[in-house]
């Protein structure tokens, strides 16, 4: 069988509170967890209403000590901000209190609009160190992977003479050229079909990932909602359409509403095109779903899908979870989510 993960994006819905989106993470996370379900990562966003997850590295924490079994995770946690220190410091810490349970998804988007961005980075050094750069320098800290004559080699976490095991590292990315640096960084590597949802590209990176490195895990996060009925399928295609915002450096960025758009203008100095884009959505039963999904890891190069439920409906959020789980997923096949 193929594993099954979660992906939560922390949506508040409709007439809710910051505090109630905490506590439908939790709720979510604690379904998962009793389904067997591999893992469940939390997002990072900044400055957008829609959503309440701007810390990762709590809620993650707060996820463990609510939890019992699943793995838990950021996905990921926007590295273009932070030291990338400071952040396997904190991930490495957090391995201390659920040993064997953290992962570390990174993601090079900015995770919010030009306002917050700034905000983040004042104190950063310009230029920036480039993305492929402070990701190198991470897995060294995680791995301790320095040499003799080098300074950083003298650096200690928390984790000292392999007493844990260090969080797994997952490289988030939707193009050929993200997998072929997660297989040069020997880490993990999480395609995220919900933005980009090109077979030909997804088929392309996978290979490309598989044939540098046989031996990594590839992970795909597909939108899919649960729906069976008119009134559900109508709150699924309310969710999806996104906008990709186009820069003339090359640099793409995906946001979710029209509003959000508007937003991204007010704050940016930069000139950009905007490309209206439906995601696609795997709806219907449970049934037809994971016939979807079978047919979409038909070449056997998925080890796991990652579900997003882009739906501003936590009942509906709930069924879909419910109905996709796998009751025994330890053997962790290929041959099919069946």
């Amino acid at each position: 069988m193929t594993a099954i993960s979660i992906l939560d994006q922390s949506p508040i819905d409709k007439n809710e509170t910051v505090n109630d989106g905490i506590a439908r993470t939790v709720e979510l996370a604690q379904l998962a967890d009793k389904l067997n379900y591999t893992r469940y990562f939390v997002a990072e966003h900044h400055n957008i209403e829609e959503v309440a997850g701007t810390s990762p590295e709590i809620l993650v924490t707060h996820i463990l000590n609510h939890t019992k079994n699943i793995r838990v995770g950021s996905g990921g946690v926007m590295l273009q901000h932070y030291s990338p220190f400071k952040v396997i410091e904190q991930f490495h810490f957090i391995s201390h209190l659920a040993p064997g349970r953290v992962d570390l998804g990174i993601g090079k988007a900015p995770g919010g609009f030009p306002l917050a961005t700034q905000a983040l980075q004042t104190e950063l050094k310009s230029p920036q160190t480039s993305f492929n750069d402070k990701f190198h320098l991470l897995n060294q800290f995680n791995n301790g992977d320095f040499s003799a004559n080098e300074d950083y080699g003298q650096l200690k976490t928390t984790i000292r003479n392999n007493e844990i095991s260090t969080p797994q590292i997952y490289l988030l990315g939707g193009s050929e050229s993200s997998a072929q640096f997660a297989a040069t960084e020997k880490v993990g590597f999480i395609y995220a079909f919900f933005i980009n949802s090109n077979i030909e590209t997804l088929q392309q990176a996978l290979k490309d990932y598989k044939q540098q490195f046989p031996e990594g895990r590839v992970i795909v996060g597909v939108a899919a909602v649960v729906s069976e009925n008119k009134e559900e399928q109508a709150l699924v295609k309310e969710g999806s359409t996104n906008y990709a915002l186009h820069f003339d450096d090359g640099r793409k960025i995906t946001v979710n509403t029209k509003e959000q758009v508007e937003t991204f203008k007010k704050q940016s100095d930069e000139d950009f095109e905007v490309e209206e884009k439906q995601i696609d959505v795997f709806n219907g039963s449970a049934d037809e779903i994971k016939q979807q999904l079978n047919q979409l890891n038909r070449d056997g190069n998925i080890d796991e899908f990652m579900l997003h439920m882009p739906v501003q409906n936590h009942k509906l959020r709930i069924k879909t979870v419910d109905q996709l789980a796998i009751t025994n997923n330890k053997e962790k096949q290929k041959e099919g989510v069946l």
